[in-house]
């Protein structure tokens, strides 16, 4: 846990290796810093070491009412002074890749490198918006028109009863993966965090974030940008174009959904990404 100088406290993990090459990681979401579990086994193997924070709202992350994306880049910039970091890769699922490119547009000295997987496609761009799947432009309508309504969805799939959890089960390209108990249990224990507090807005302000201008120019990151999409993931087909546009950016197409971070190949690809590796 780390106290900022304004009084909040932010929640984090460490995997990989403590002595390894800093990379910060960013969770999606309906997630949280537990997300960075799923990267521990690689990160170790490859010499990394891995900070996942909880956003302010997540576990214990103290809330922070009408922040924006690029002011939690101070938030970030003090935890890497409280850690002695000077520079770190980052990275992040979701909405968390969409912090991920905010935190290197804002602290360009200090991010070396950008690792997006999966990440919220802006859609406060049109022709962003256009590139989507279909069932991806509907997800993002019903969060700009009806966040709360969003918000209610995404606790349903997250804590599941019978019926949406065999839905899951037979759409999700992911869900193989929840087969294996350990495996379920450690994505169940990383999505609880998001309602541990009591109910502070931190989902819909995401909704509500994720619609929205973001207040940088994602096109201008000039960091090298691995954009990582699962082959079905519904942001692939902006995520295509956004690897064209970045001036060092590149696109790294792996099996799977929006969640295929479950998967151990994903997982030691993303954190080979993370290392710099080709």
């Amino acid at each position: 846990m780390i106290t900022l100088r304004c009084g909040r406290k932010v929640q984090f993990e460490e995997y990989g290796d403590p002595a390894g090459t800093p990379a910060l990681w960013f969770h999606g979401a309906a997630s949280s810093r537990l997300e960075g579990g799923f990267l521990d086994a690689p990160a170790r193997e490859c010499g990394l070491r891995l900070i996942s924070l909880d956003r302010p709202g997540v576990g214990g992350s103290d809330p922070l009412p009408g922040r924006t994306v690029t002011d939690y880049a101070d938030d970030v910039a003090e935890v890497l002074d409280t850690l002695g970091l000077e520079q770190t890769a980052v990275g992040g699922l979701s909405n968390g890749g969409m912090y991920a490119m905010a935190i290197a547009s804002r602290l360009p000295d200090r991010v070396v490198r950008v690792v997006p997987l999966n990440p919220t496609t802006p859609v406060a761009d049109s022709a962003a918006r256009a590139a989507l799947a279909r069932k991806g432009r509907l997800a993002y309508a019903l969060m700009k028109r009806n966040p709360e309504l969003a918000v209610k969805g995404a606790a349903r799939t997250a804590s599941p009863g019978r019926f949406t959890a065999a839905l899951v089960r037979f759409t999700s390209p992911d869900s193989p993966w929840l087969e294996d108990p350990v495996r379920a249990a450690a994505w169940a224990a990383n999505t609880a965090e998001v309602g541990r507090q009591p109910d502070n807005g931190y989902l819909t302000l995401e909704c509500t974030q994720a619609t929205a201008p973001w207040g940088f120019d994602h096109r201008a990151v000039s960091q090298p940008v691995a954009l990582v999409s699962g082959h079905k993931d519904s942001g692939l087909g902006y995520a295509r174009v956004w690897a064209r546009e970045l001036p060092q950016g590149r696109l790294v197409v792996l099996p799977g959904g929006h969640t295929n971070i479950l998967a151990p190949t994903v997982a030691r690809r993303v954190v080979e990404l993370l290392c710099g590796r080709p």
